[in-house]
């Protein structure tokens, strides 16, 4: 079968790998809508921590079920499926304590073992969810992002009755903004410097949506900083409302550093949380996509045959789009 790869150099090829055979536990998976995000650029780009190249890419996806292995129960041939990429060992420290995105031995699809970038991958079948085909393709490709905002959400102990400012009006910003409507924020406001994604921003909700320079001294008590940018997060650190919340959800340079001041950590007692992957949200994601479709459907741009990744790689590049996906015609 042919299946996109990234090999040790970062380039993208397409080659001709042999089928997978799913093991007694898992599941083969034939894709038929994959989205590609910051981690995939990061891949090809200048390398992820846990990256075992040549990777065959892709790790937010959904599609049919070929083939079932003997052990998986509640999964058939021909189901629907979206797939949560966090392959865990389940008997580490993290595990145990319910936080299978920390796993010590993590293995993620599509980025420590084959993704979906490919005419079949296959998957354990704990991470399967069998999902409504009618919400669309597209939609249920965006459940894993949506699961990663759900957990940053969460993260933020409570958006209800606060304010929110979300900084990045990509995916992980603007599904952040959804959820927290969503969840009753008395109001979002969204800062990106792309004035292309504003009207997207309003048409999901937000509040107010405005440009980096335009946000004035404003103070809110939760902050999401989304963009994963450097210019985002010292933002971000001068707009938080004493006793709030900044919660990094944004993936930086893994060398990548700033300047707090500490004094004002202690003075307005605020907290900084990070919020890493999806943690146990999958299953509620799930169903909350149905809740939220309309209007996560919207955050979906140009889409790309999968045997032009390097193209799709480039779109998602260039920022025109919130959400760049692939697709198996």
């Amino acid at each position: 079968m042919r299946a996109v790869t990234i090999k040790n150099d970062h380039t993208i090829a397409v080659v001709d790998v042999a089928e997978p055979e799913g093991k007694a536990d898992e599941i083969v998976v034939r894709p038929l809508a994959c989205g590609i995000c910051g981690t995939d650029l990061h891949i090809c780009e200048h390398g992820f921590p846990g990256t075992n190249y040549p990777v065959t890419p892709g790790h937010e996806f959904a599609g049919h079920v070929l083939a079932v292995g003997r052990e998986v129960k509640g999964i058939r041939e021909g189901d629907f499926v979206a797939v949560n990429p966090n392959v865990s060992c389940g008997s580490c420290e993290w595990c145990r304590e319910g936080k299978p995105h920390l796993c010590n031995a993590l293995t993620p699809i599509g980025v420590g073992r084959a993704g979906a970038a490919a005419e079949q991958v296959a998957v354990p079948g704990k991470n399967a969810y069998v999902v409504r085909e009618s919400i669309g393709h597209g939609v249920a490709a965006l459940i894993e992002p949506l699961a990663c905002a759900l957990h940053a959400v969460e993260s933020s102990q409570g958006v209800k009755g606060k304010r929110v400012l979300v900084i990045g009006a990509g995916t992980m910003g603007l599904l952040t903004t959804i959820i927290s409507k969503h969840l009753g924020a008395a109001d979002v406001t969204v800062v990106d410097p792309n004035v292309s994604k504003h009207p997207i921003a309003r048409d999901i909700g937000a509040h107010k949506v405005t440009t980096p320079d335009a946000i004035d001294g404003e103070k809110y008590e939760v902050v999401f900083e989304a963009a994963g940018a450097m210019p985002a997060l010292r933002q971000a650190l001068k707009h938080i409302r004493k006793t709030g919340v900044l919660v990094q959800v944004g993936v930086h340079h893994v060398e990548a550093t700033v300047d707090v001041t500490p004094f004002t950590i202690y003075e307005h007692e605020l907290r900084i949380i990070g919020s890493n992957s999806l943690a146990n949200q999958f299953p509620a994601a799930v169903d909350l996509m149905y809740d939220v479709a309309e209007h996560a459907g919207k955050l979906i741009g140009e889409t790309f045959s999968v045997w032009d990744f390097a193209k799709a790689v480039q779109q998602m590049s260039s920022g025109h789009s919130v959400k760049t996906q692939l697709r198996f015609d």
